[in-house]
This record gives structure tokens, sequence and C-alpha cells, in this order.
């Protein structure tokens, strides 16, 4: 299979190409069946560096799966039994080589209705309801895995610090999360829902569906080559920024000098707008999420003012640093590592609904005129000017609560008003004074 990766516009997914799918050996229903696992891929990015996830190296290290078997009956209402814990997959290392494989092989459990009616020697003519199914498998997952033996710590360092802390019973899984405080070490989190349309298939005793969004759970042994298919969303809000002169007039654009003008970013800092803090630094997402596409984030901290400062040393775009080309009526990108074409880096944080975003905005930049008159040769001044904004969720963004939603992505426009220094003038009229007489010398009568 190629990997062929895309970004889509309001979902990170894995779309499978439709003709180079893997596929699981040919057997007979009563045969041990292998769960095999695939994922609708767009251009994914990876998840482990700075950005969004690049599809290319999505493979390694691969994303993580927790599974649950239950022995019992799945009820009516879609719950599954929980007593059970994830004793079927713990943070099961998922990756890609020529196709989506994992070690130990698991198989799919035999009992179901169906095969237990054949088995007593008895008729079965109708259809299993859910209360009917027997052996089901529940499945969640995340990227980028990391061993669940591996732990850092919560608030101190940046992207996932632990993997569901013990593998016990009545526990759903949840991947712990720390926001970076700089766009190159922010790490893009994403977990497995059903895709687009819901995942559909047939089982080996009924019609298995489940919806668009939600966790792949109470799924019964499939039909010979089915595969786990996942969609993966993102579970963070993304923050990018560009900038742009607006040279004599309101909107972006105007007569720029930039043979002799340079406008060189030094700084943009974006701080919680709110001294009670209520942009979380770190939390916990629960994989078992229970609204649609909506990512289930709990133990979410606010304890300190959210403060981030990106620089020209190792942050911003390198054209608007001192070497480059500086800011221009036309529009670039803040934060962006050097390139062709330049990488974009973004701030990734914990989404807020049904809270409202609001940052401080402060940017430091001069304004370099060379002037060969001048004694240094250029004239430079610095500004630093702070506002305050706030990034309301449209309504048509679903659940339209407001705040920073998971999933979503929000740019800040800087628009730089700068007006030039015109000079006129104009010659004044001569005032006459009256006249005073001078005789040289004066004629006598």
């Amino acid at each position: 299979m190629k990997k062929y990766l895309f970004l889509a516009a309001t979902a990170f997914m894995f779309a499978a190409c439709a003709n180079e799918e893997a596929t699981v050996p040919q057997v007979a229903e009563t045969s041990p069946q292998a769960v095999a696992f695939d994922t609708y891929m767009s251009s994914a990015t990876r998840a482990y560096t700075s950005g969004v996830m690049t599809t290319a190296l999505l493979g390694d290290p691969g994303f993580g799966v927790f599974a649950y078997h239950n022995q019992g009956t799945a009820s009516a209402d879609g719950a599954y039994n929980y007593s059970v814990g994830p004793n079927f997959m713990y943070d099961q290392q998922v990756t890609y080589g020529t196709a989506w494989t994992y070690t130990p092989i698991k198989y799919w459990p035999n009992e179901t209705t169906k095969d237990m009616h054949a088995e007593s020697g008895a008729s079965y003519s109708g259809t299993p309801t859910a209360t009917t199914k027997n052996d089901v498998l529940s499945f969640f997952a995340y990227a980028p895995y990391v061993a669940s033996t591996t732990s850092t710590t919560a608030g101190t360092d940046a992207g996932i610090n632990t993997i569901m802390a013990n593998n016990v019973d009545d526990a759903d899984p949840w991947v712990q999360y720390t926001v970076s405080k700089k766009p190159s070490t922010s790490v893009d989190l994403v977990w497995g829902v059903a895709p687009a349309g819901g995942l559909s298939y047939t089982a080996v005793n009924n019609n298995i569906s489940v919806g668009q969004g939600l966790p792949l759970k109470n799924l019964v042994k499939p039909s010979k080559d089915q595969k786990i298919k996942f969609l993966f969303q993102h579970a963070l809000a993304r923050i990018g920024m560009t900038v742009v002169a607006a040279v004599d007039q309101i909107a972006p654009g105007g007569s720029l000098d930039e043979t002799n003008t340079k406008i060189f970013v030094n700084s943009v800092t974006l701080a919680d707008g709110d001294t009670t803090a209520t942009i979380p630094t770190y939390g916990n997402l629960n994989l078992n999420n229970t609204s649609a596409g909506v990512a289930l984030w709990t133990a979410t901290n606010t304890a300190t003012r959210f403060t981030v400062t990106i620089d020209s040393s190792n942050e911003l775009n390198e054209d608007l640093q001192s070497t480059g080309t500086g800011v221009t009526t036309t529009e670039k990108k803040v934060i962006a590592q050097a390139g062709t074409p330049l990488k974009d880096q973004y701030l990734m944080l914990i989404p807020t609904p049904g809270t409202i975003g609001t940052f401080d905005v402060t940017i430091d930049y001069d304004v370099v005129t060379t002037d060969t008159a001048l004694n240094c040769g250029k004239s430079t001044v610095n500004n630093k000017i702070t506002k305050q904004i706030t990034l309301n969720t449209p309504s048509t963004f679903s659940p339209g609560i407001g705040g920073f939603m998971n999933n979503k992505a929000y740019n800040l426009k800087l628009i730089l008003g700068l007006t030039s220094v015109k000079l006129d003038a104009e010659v004044a009229d001569w005032e006459v004074d009256g006249s005073t007489n001078v005789d040289l010398p004066r004629n006598e009568e």
C-alpha cells in the first residue's frame, strides 16, 4: 500500500486506498480469525513531532489500542461491561510496513448466538438483537503510540505523559497530555472513532453498526476479512499565526517602500487573558467519548496563567527575522521552520468548550529604514503593542457552545498598521509692513 496522505479540512483521518488494502487470510467462519486493523488515511502527519501529524511517517511509532473482551451479554443501549477491563489488548502498538501489523496476533472470540445454537443442535432462524449477542470486543485507539511503561511529569514535560496508569477493572482507557509552550515541541494528539458514515459490517450472526465519531464498542466477530477501521480525530485545538502590513489604510495591503524599509518581528507573546486561568496546561483524554467527534477531557488543570512567547531565536519564521525579508503587505506565517516549502508549526491547546478563549496578544517589532544621511546609516523604531482578543467558536461548529473546540484550527492574523510620515510645505505671501524713508542725503530747499 502506498502511503499517500493529505490534510483533511475538518477531521484528521486515514483513508484506505481502494484497491491496495491488505487482507487477512480467507478462512471459514468456524476457524480462528485474526483481528486485523486498517485506518482511513488522509495525509497523516507525525504526531510526536511538532505541527500536525504527517502521514508519511505515521506508521512509526504507529498507534496504540486498548481492547475489551466481554463474555457476557451486551446491553441494548450499546453499553458494555467495564468489569472485564482492557483484558484483550492493553496499549497494543500497531505499526505500518506494507500493512498495519501488531504482535502477538489476537483472534476473534467464536462464541456467538448463531454458533451456540448450531452447537446445541437447535435451529435458529431469528435475527439476534443486542441483548442476545454473546462475546463482543470493544476497541479504543490513540496516536502517537507511547509505551505504557513510559511516564513523564504532567505539567512539566510536553506531550503525552502517561497511558492509562493501571490495567484494572472498571476503567476507561485514557491518555494524559501536557501542553507545550513552544510551537517547535507542540505534539498533535488524535484518538480513534468510527469513520464518516459510521462503521458497518456483516457479522457472523448480525449486522453491526457504530455511529460516526463514536468509539468502536460491542463488536461481534465479523465475516471473513473485515478489518477494524479507525478514523483518527484531533483531540486538541490548533492555533496558528500570520502577519501582514496595512500601509496607510485599514485593511492589509497598501504601498510599502520595501526597498528601504524592513519590518522585523522580534517576538509574539500570548497570555491567558483571564488571570484566573481558563486555558488548561494539562489534562486526561478519555478515549471512550460519549458525544460524536467531541474529545472527552477530564482532570484538566488551569491553576496557572498560560503564557507562551515565540521569539526570533528559535520559533519565528526566518522571513520575519533580521536575516529575512520581514513583514510585507503579503500575508506570511509567523511560526514556521526554514526550508522549501516552509514547515508549518502550531500551538496545540486542550479544548475548553463552554468558556471564552481570551488572549492578551503582544507583538514586539522593529521598523528599520535605510538612510545614509544618518549616523548609523539607518533609523530603527521599536514598537511593542498589546491587544486583548476573544476567539469565539462560530455557532456552525458543533456543539457551538463557545470556547476552543477539538479538531478545529484557529488563526491569529496580526495586522501591523503603518502610517507613513508625510511632509508638505507651502510658501507664505510677503507681508508689507509699511515703508520707511531714508534720505541719502536729504535735499534741502
